[in-house]
């Protein structure tokens, strides 16, 4: 998928990418507190974009109803086989599909929440803004939308650490410049929560306006 964004595989795909993630602080507590109160009850749907193998499907997973489903989506195969190969341990219906985030194979108001988290920086400008309107279109009236991404780095050691490296690959993207709340309000998108989830992950949910 040539031009949808970065393809994580081989060395920086499946199981490496976890470890690679893991020591950015990026462990199972990190998708918990990124998922905040948000669970699913009974037959909700939720649809992961850019899920890769698969760390905050099964964060919400485990507070999910046996009834509820999850689809994540990427467009790595190594990061989807290794999502599969972990996807036995839990009671929801869990599947993982190989497409980019901004063409979604669901129909019109299919899902409850719409999520996605360290992902969208990956991708280009054209693939994001294409991703917040699947977003709104696949999303229910009253369904969340929950977006966790890199942002300007706040005062902590990861801060510190992380400062360097966003001011050189990162001021001019979305989510050093916190444009998301603006893209996603022009979507009937809007913003009910904000708050850091660390020094520089930043974890922002929107509602779909409900008429």
């Amino acid at each position: 998928m040539r031009g949808k964004g970065t393809e994580f595989k081989g060395l920086l795909g499946g199981r490496h990418y976890v470890r690679f993630a893991e020591f950015f602080g990026m462990k199972k507590d990190f998708y918990r507190k990124s998922l905040g109160n948000i669970m699913l009850a009974a037959g909700m749907k939720a649809v992961d974009l850019g899920c890769g193998p698969g760390a905050l499907s099964f964060a919400l997973a485990e507070r999910a109803h046996s009834t509820a489903s999850i689809v994540g989506v990427d467009i790595s195969d190594d990061q989807l086989s290794y999502a599969r190969e972990q996807a036995s341990s839990f009671q929801c219906t869990l599947e993982f599909l190989k497409c980019s985030m901004d063409e979604l194979p669901f129909p019109d108001e299919h899902c409850d929440l719409i999520m996605t988290s360290m992902a969208l920086h990956e991708t280009p400008p054209e693939v994001r803004r294409g991703a917040i309107s699947e977003a709104a279109r696949v999303l229910r009236d009253g369904g969340l939308f929950l977006l966790v991404d890199w942002s300007r780095p706040k005062w902590g050691l990861w801060g510190a650490v992380w400062f360097p490296f966003c001011c050189w690959g990162e001021r001019n993207k979305d989510n050093w410049n916190n444009v998301y709340p603006e893209l996603c309000r022009e979507r009937g998108l809007f913003l009910k929560e904000d708050a850091y989830v660390n020094s520089i992950a930043r974890r922002q949910v929107f509602r779909k306006r409900m008429y």
